[in-house]
């Protein structure tokens, strides 16, 4: 799937994302290290740089109620242009091949 985020934009829209669920919880940092069994310091420095083991992450996003939103976003979809030539290219529509009959000699 073509994209034009940089691998630094998804670890800092995850972190916002995460912090954002955090902050509408009513939850301080503190509150989600504990109930979600990663450290304070893990947790700070994830919030501030996007930088986690994919464990801590899925334990955050399990904690949170994320971690469907996050399977669902991983499904496969319908295939999407592989680049941007392909973006832009004519679509075709393609007619069913028919099948050609040969006569038959009796």
């Amino acid at each position: 799937m073509l994209s034009l985020k940089t691998e630094s934009d998804v670890l800092r829209e995850v972190a916002d994302s995460v912090r954002a669920q955090r902050v509408a919880l009513n939850w301080r940092q503190e509150d989600l290290a504990t109930r979600s069994g990663v450290s304070i310091a893990t947790l700070r420095r994830f919030e501030r740089t996007g930088q986690i083991g994919f464990l801590g992450l899925a334990k955050l996003l399990v904690t949170l109620g994320l971690a469907d939103q996050l399977l669902a976003g991983l499904k496969h979809r319908e295939a999407a242009p592989r680049s941007m030539e392909a973006f832009l290219a004519p679509t075709q529509t393609r007619r069913p091949r028919q099948r050609v009959r040969t006569p038959s000699h009796s």
